[in-house]
């Protein structure tokens, strides 16, 4: 896990491709999944995209977003 110094806010450790992201990377990074998620969830855009294709988004955001949360 990743702390601001100012803040104290913990992000999750974040490494893409053997580079770990900064604090704002990682902060970024878990916005825009749950962003996404909150979207594919929305019924509205779930008939739009398919209902199989959203929930299989669904189902792999979630666990992601498990794994942020886990402790090192």
């Amino acid at each position: 896990m990743i702390t601001d110094k100012e803040t104290g806010w913990v992000e999750p450790t974040i490494i893409i491709n053997g580079q770990q992201l900064t604090f704002a990377q990682a902060m970024s990074v878990r916005v825009a999944i749950n962003s996404f998620r909150m979207f594919v969830c929305d019924p509205d855009n779930a008939d739009n995209i398919g209902l199989k294709l959203a929930q299989g988004y669904d189902e792999q955001l979630q666990e992601v977003e498990v794994a942020m949360r886990r402790k090192n």
